[in-house]
C-alpha cells in the first residue's frame, strides 16, 4: 500500500469513527430530551470531513479531464497509468458528467437533512435507515465516491480490453486483493460500531454471522450452485446473441482477470477473501440499512470489470440470489454460496481447461 492510500485510509477510518460517536452523541440527547439548534462537536467533525473527501473526489475528476486534455504522447500516458485509448472528447464527458453528478448528490445529502428523508424512499420502509444517523450519512456518501471513483478509473484504463491488457501485462497483486478483503471487513465492523456502539456478540448479530447450522450450509451450498446454473442459462443465451467476436470482447477483461488464478490455491484465496469480504460488506452491513434493490445495484457497479456488458445482469441476478439467502438464512449463507460461485467455476477451468468453452464462465 502506497502513503497515499495509507492517508485515504486513515481518513476514511477517522470519519466512520466520529460518526460513530455522533450517532452515540444523538442518541444521549434524545433519551436526555436534548434538540440541537447546531450540530453537536462530532457531527460537525463528520460534515466537514464529508465535505472534504467530496472535494477530493471532485478534484479527481478535474485532474482525470486535465490529463486527458494533456498533449501526451502514447508512452507518457501509460507511464501514468492511463490507456491512450481513453483520450477522446466522449471519455471528457462521460467523467465530467458522472462526477458532477456524485458531487453534486454528495453535497446535498451532506448539507440538506430534507434530503436524507427523502432517501427513505428510495430504501422503503422495511430497513433500519435513519434519516438522522451520520453513520448511514457516510456510508451514502462514500459509496457515491466509491462508483465515481470505480467507473472514473475504468475510463482512464481504456473501457474493458484497456483492463483486459492491463491485467495481461501486469497480472493482479493477490496481496492487493487481500489487503482489499481486510479493508472491507474493516470499514463493515467499524461502520456497524464494533467495540463502539455495539460489543463483539451484538456486531456479529447485526451483521448476520452466526456459527452455521446444517440448513445454512445446505442452503448456502444450494443456491451457490444454483447461481451458477443460472449464470450458465443467461450466458448460453447471450452468446446465442452476439458473434463470437464481440462476445470475447465483452468478457475480455473478466477472462483475463480468471485466468491470472492458474492454480487451485490462488483460486481458493480469491474465492475465500472475496467472498468474505463482500458479503460481510454489502450483504452483513449495508443490507439491513439500504435495503436489496440499493445494495444489490452497489455490487453490481463494484464489478467494474462487466461494465456495460450483459455480464452486469449475471452479477445482477448474483446479488440477487444472494442478498436473498442473507434475508432469509443468514450473513454466513450468503459467504458458502459465493464461495461456491466464485471457487467451482475458477476451479474446473484450472481441472479440465477444455471445459473453459463448453461453460461460457466468465
Amino acid at each position: 500500500m502506497g502513503f497515499f492510500e495509507l492517508i485515504i485510509t486513515l481518513y476514511l477510518g477517522v470519519m466512520i469513527y466520529f460518526a460513530n460517536l455522533a450517532d452515540l452523541q444523538n442518541t444521549s440527547a434524545v433519551n436526555a430530551s436534548t434538540s440541537y439548534s447546531i450540530l453537536p462537536p462530532h457531527a460537525a467533525v463528520v460534515r466537514r470531513m464529508l465535505l472534504g473527501l467530496i472535494t477530493m473526489v471532485a478534484l479527481f475528476g478535474i485532474y482525470a479531464n486535465y490529463v486527458l486534455f494533456s498533449n501526451l504522447s502514447p508512452s507518457q500516458f501509460k507511464e501514468i497509468g492511463i490507456s491512450p485509448d481513453a483520450v477522446s472528447i466522449s471519455s471528457v464527458l462521460f467523467i465530467t458528467v458522472l462526477i458532477a453528478a456524485v458531487t453534486i448528490t454528495s453535497f446535498s445529502i451532506t448539507l440538506f437533512p430534507q434530503i436524507r428523508q427523502r432517501v427513505r424512499i428510495l430504501v422503503g420502509s422495511n430497513t433500519q435507515y435513519n434519516p438522522e444517523s451520520q453513520v448511514h450519512l457516510v456510508a451514502m456518501v462514500l459509496a457515491l465516491s466509491l462508483v465515481g471513483y470505480l467507473f472514473t478509473n475504468f475510463v482512464l484504463a481504456g473501457g474493458l480490453s484497456g483492463v483486459a491488457r492491463s491485467v495481461e501485462e501486469n497480472g493482479i497483486n493477490l496481496a492487493a486483493l487481500v489487503f482489499q478483503s481486510v479493508m472491507f471487513i474493516m470499514v463493515a465492523c467499524l461502520g456497524i460500531g464494533l467495540m463502539i456502539r455495539r460489543m463483539l456478540p451484538q456486531a456479529l448479530e447485526r451483521l448476520g454471522l452466526k456459527i452455521p447450522t446444517p440448513q445454512n450450509v445446505g442452503w448456502g451450498i444450494l443456491v451457490g450452485v444454483g447461481l451458477i446454473l443460472a449464470v450458465r442459462i443467461i450466458t448460453i443465451i447471450w452468446m446465442s446473441l452476439v458473434t463470437p467476436e464481440l462476445f470475447a470482447q465483452q468478457t475480455s477483461a473478466a477472462a483475463e482477470i480468471d485466468s491470472q488464478f492458474n492454480t487451485l490455491q490462488a483460486a481458493f484465496l480469491l474465492a475465500l477473501s472475496s467472498a468474505i469480504s463482500e458479503e460481510i460488506l454489502f450483504r452483513g452491513a449495508l443490507q439491513p440499512i439500504f435495503g436489496i434493490p440499493l445494495t444489490t445495484l452497489l455490487f453490481v457497479f463494484f464489478h467494474e470489470q462487466y461494465t456495460l456488458t450483459p455480464a452486469m445482469l449475471i452479477i445482477l441476478v448474483v446479488g440477487i440470489g444472494l442478498a436473498l439467502l442473507r434475508r432469509y438464512q443468514g450473513t454466513t449463507s450468503a459467504i458458502i454460496a459465493h464461495f461456491i460461485y466464485n471457487f467451482v467455476q475458477i476451479a474446473l477451468v484450472i481441472v479440465l481447461p477444455q471445459t473453459a468453452h463448453i461453460l461460457g464462465l466468465l
